[in-house]
């Protein structure tokens, strides 16, 4: 192990860049040896981010009154201007037998639709080293080896984040009175016959991906030799090396499709010639239609290393001074990932809708059904790592030797490195199909009369997925030497080492999928192929259908490693 914090320094080394060292003065007389002061710092931060978010909200809103006559016939769609007469408004002219009437329109209708979508990246990286060396005396007598004094710091992180959105709002609404008559007949699909109807579709998407990552790395480094030695005493060297890196990689994807159809239709339809009546509509419907989905990132990562030497020595003639080295290497790896997704189908039909093919009478009656949908999906997944290493060094040599007592050797080295790899995924999906009607079909001839419909319906559909990880970890390492002695004459100096390894490795997975499928109906339907009478009766049916879907995955990892090393030798 001590190989491996020794190449880490020599490579800390090779690509830093030189720092300011302050020379102390040299007290020594003659042969007194100068003091060596190096210091080495490299600093090296590379951010990498791209952001893309897109937004599409396509709408298509129809509210009309729109008969068509094919083969004979008036249309008419409101109040009558004299049309099919020939002095009147427009040349009609005599024309077959049988008048299709749209009456007014007086449906109000209300389309909101709207897709929003966000993606955002936001890195901080803050790397601080501060060194200092000082040896203010020097040796004081003849002969006298200077201190050596030696720091090497090297820094590097990198960041890497993608946050990509996308928010898809799709929405068809009509609202309207049709009547259409093919090959003549008499035809009305207004007064009995205006559709009142209002109709409010609301349909939105949003989106939102995102990431946040915050490096802090700061070494401080701090070395101070002194000596009150005479005469050929040994001076005391010093060398500290730390390497902290950093490594987090981000990525947050964000999508939300909202997908809604909304009809609300008084659509008689005569075919061959007949009579139809499509009634009254004054339904009113409301469909609401979101979809919703999160997924975010945030890494903290926080290293710090304090390392501190000091040798001091009052020894007279001949001592050895005391040698320290402190090395030091932090390294944090951060993977995460988000994926979130949600989407909402929903297709609601609230319409009296009498059909009539090849000849015969039919009566829709009245429709005043109330129909209430709304559809929810929404997805969140998340990712949260918090990785802090802490590590402190502290080295003190001291002698109150007075003639060739060697000094005492000190080494320190530690090692902590941390991989967390963490990946939430979330979905979730809601269908609904919902339908409220009065609808009399009639093919090939025959009599049918839907009679009316009061029914009122009420369906919500819900789909609710969260996915999230969380992790912690924190390594703190202390180690501190300190080597005195008392020893008189030709004493040997203690040897102290301490070695130190923390490794952290976490996986995390969680996967949340709800989905929540509905389809409720709600109608009066009389249906008559082939002749003869069918008579639908009234319909004040109440509908209320609940659909839910609830997902929800978590994990939660923390880990702490605490490891304090102390010598002393007096």
């Amino acid at each position: 192990m001590r190989s491996k914090f020794i190449a880490a320094a020599i490579s800390i080394a090779a690509l830093a860049m030189p720092a300011t060292a302050m020379a102390g003065t040299n007290g020594g007389g003659s042969g007194s040896g100068g003091l060596g002061q190096l210091q080495l710092a490299g600093q090296s931060a590379l951010t990498l981010q791209k952001a893309v978010s897109s937004a599409n909200a396509q709408q298509s809103a129809t509210n009309s009154n729109a008969p068509v006559s094919v083969g004979g016939g008036a249309p008419s769609g409101g109040k009558s201007c004299g049309c099919g007469q020939p002095g009147g408004n427009k040349p009609w002219g005599n024309q077959p037998t049988g008048k299709p009437s749209g009456g007014s329109n007086k449906a109000n209708q209300g389309a909101f639709n709207g897709a929003a979508s966000g993606a955002g990246n936001n890195s901080n990286t803050k790397q601080t080293n501060k060194q200092t060396q000082s040896d203010p005396t020097g040796g004081a007598g003849l002969g006298s080896g200077g201190a050596g004094q030696a720091q090497a710091s090297g820094q590097q992180s990198i960041t890497g984040q993608l946050a990509g959105s996308s928010a898809n709002a799709n929405q068809t609404a009509v609202n309207g009175n049709s009547p259409v008559s093919s090959a003549g007949g008499a035809m009305s699909g207004g007064k009995g016959d205006d559709p009142s109807a209002n109709q409010l579709a609301v349909n939105g998407a949003l989106s939102g991906a995102g990431n946040n990552s915050n490096t802090t790395q700061k070494n401080t480094q701090k070395q101070s030799a002194s000596s009150s030695c005479l005469i050929g005493c040994g001076g005391a060297g010093q060398a500290q090396g730390s390497s902290q890196s950093a490594a987090t990689l981000q990525g947050a994807f964000s999508q939300a499709n909202a997908n809604q159809t909304a009809v609300n239709a008084n659509v008689p339809v005569s075919v061959a010639g007949g009579s139809i009546a499509g009634g009254s509509n004054s339904a009113n419907q409301g469909a609401l239609n979101g979809a919703a989905s999160l997924a975010g990132n945030n890494s903290n990562t926080k290293q710090t290393n304090n390392q501190t030497q000091s040798a001091s020595s009052s020894c007279l003639i001949g001592c050895g001074g005391a040698g320290q080295a402190q090395l030091n290497n932090q390294q944090a790896v951060t993977g995460q990932l988000a994926a979130s997704n949600a989407n909402a189908d929903q297709t609601a039909v609230n319409a009296n809708v009498p059909v009539n093919i090849a000849g015969g009478s039919i009566s829709g009656g009245s429709n005043s059904a109330n129909q209430g949908a709304a559809n929810l999906a929404l997805s969140g997944a998340g990712n949260n790592s918090n990785t802090t290493q802490n590590n402190k060094q502290t080295q003190n040599a001291s002698s109150s030797c007075l003639a060739g007592c060697g000094g005492a050797g000190q080494f320190q080295g530690s090692n902590q490195s941390s991989t967390t790899l963490q990946g939430a995924f979330s979905q979730a999906n809601a269908n609904q199909t919902a339908v409220n009607a009065n609808v009399p079909v009639n093919i090939a001839g025959g009599s049918i009369s839907g009679g009316s419909n009061s029914a009122n319906q009420g369906a919500l559909n819900g789909a609710v997925s969260g996915a999230g990880n969380n992790s912690n970890t924190n390594q703190s390492n202390n180690q501190s030497q300190t080597a005195g002695s008392s020893c008189l004459i030709g004493c040997g100096g203690s040897g102290q080492a301490q070695l130190s390894g923390q490794e952290a490795l976490t996986g995390q997975l969680a996967s949340s999928s709800a989905c929540a499928n509905q389809t409720a109906v709600n109608a009066n339907v009389p249906v008559n192929i082939g002749a003869g009478d069918v008579s639908g009766g009234d319909n004040s049916a109440n509908q209320l259908a609940v659909n839910g879907a609830l997902s929800g995955a978590g994990n939660n990892s923390g880990t702490t490693q605490t490891g304090g090393q102390t010598q002393s030798s007096t």
